[in-house]
């Protein structure tokens, strides 16, 4: 049964709820691209968790920002007072989770839009159904479903990042004094958000090497200042590896990105903000769920590199249903190999040079 239709006010204020983690945030940004496209007139305001905060500020359309304080009773309460107060016209809501819908409901927002999940029908005026097919959709397709009572569907939009003036110029400034300057360079994302998500960095290193050494690309290290730790037996196994990790924000990251020939990664949110700013991305998979998960990008621009065992996807719940190798992977990380990771760099290195003589 399709979503009940509903009509936007002309110049109308609308919410939009988004999720919490960075990943999902980029896979939302083409349905806020295609939701500009169709009704330019409305004015966009989206709420986020702070975390979430450096993907959403500067991107088109969005007029403003909310945070939220808490998920707790007493911050939802006050939380629904304010919005309650701002006079938002409709509230569209992308996570799937019945305290998200529970939030624009207290609010009494009028017209309220989220996929049909999590027993929160009664808490939307217009739930959209959601089947088993639908499940088995990309994240950014799932998150564009929240715009059909609308009449918004996804056509050819991309996912997108806010970079500015200020973040290329820190970019430029950290690439200065790291000695990368001007030149061809690969950059390298290999933590994850639970370690037994990341392929080994050891492994990384080899393909930073052979990088290095066929296509002549300056292995770049980005992560957060913890992830330097990781990062040493990368170092070990390419010693021409450039590490900035703590060395930038993460809207700097996405500018160093922007500038490179290709990005290396795990499954984790900086590979979809390198999708979103255009490099190549070669895209590691393990216990996840690529035909959901993986960067949402146009023209060929993204390689999955995924050993698919028949237990993969599973549910991550480390170690219950496999175990673990000595090195603390799980077998679908372990049964990745450097090589088929290599050549998907190449390929994706090469095409970038044909497209661009």
């Amino acid at each position: 049964m399709p979503a009940r239709t509903a009509k936007l006010p002309p110049g109308g204020r609308v919410l939009v709820r988004l999720p919490n983690w960075l990943g999902d945030v980029v896979l939302c940004t083409p349905a806020l691209k295609a939701l500009r496209e169709a009704r330019p007139d409305l004015r966009v305001t989206a709420l986020v968790k702070p975390q979430a905060r450096v993907a959403v500020e500067g991107l088109p359309g969005i007029a403003e920002v909310l945070e939220l304080p808490g998920t707790t009773a007493g911050a939802t309460w006050r939380m629904a007072r304010r919005l309650r107060a701002l006079g938002f016209d409709a509230a569209l809501v992308f996570p799937k989770g019945f305290r998200e819908a529970l939030l624009v409901r207290l609010a009494h927002i009028p017209l309220r839009a989220g996929l049909d999940t999590d027993h929160r029908s009664i808490l939307l005026t217009h739930p959209v159904p959601f089947t088993g097919e639908d499940w088995h959709l990309h994240h950014a397709r799932q998150f564009a479903k929240v715009l059909s009572p609308f009449g918004v569907q996804l056509a050819d939009e991309g996912p997108e990042f806010p970079v500015s003036g200020d973040d290329r110029a820190e970019a430029s400034r950290v690439l200065k004094e790291a000695g990368v300057g001007g030149g061809r360079f690969a950059a390298f994302h290999i933590s994850a958000s639970k370690p037994p998500r990341a392929w080994h960095a050891e492994r990384f290193g080899q393909v930073g090497r052979a990088l290095q050494r066929e296509a002549g690309l300056v292995p770049v290290l980005l992560g957060a200042p913890a992830d330097a730790l990781v990062h040493v037996a990368f170092r070990e196994a390419c010693r021409g590896a450039v590490d900035l990790a703590g060395k930038t924000t993460l809207r700097g990251m996405a500018a160093v990105l922007e500038r490179a020939s290709l990005f290396v990664g795990n499954d984790s949110g900086p590979m979809h903000v390198a999708a979103a700013v255009g490099v190549p991305v070669v895209a590691v998979f393990g216990p996840g769920a690529p035909h959901k998960t993986a960067p949402y990008t146009p023209g060929g621009r993204c390689r999955v590199v995924y050993a698919a065992l028949p237990c993969s996807p599973c549910r991550q719940a480390f170690w219950q249903e496999c175990r673990p190798s000595a090195a603390g992977k799980p077998p679908c990380l372990e049964a990745v190999h450097p090589d088929a990771v290599r050549a998907a760099g190449r390929a994706l290195v090469g095409q970038a040079t044909m497209c661009s003589s």
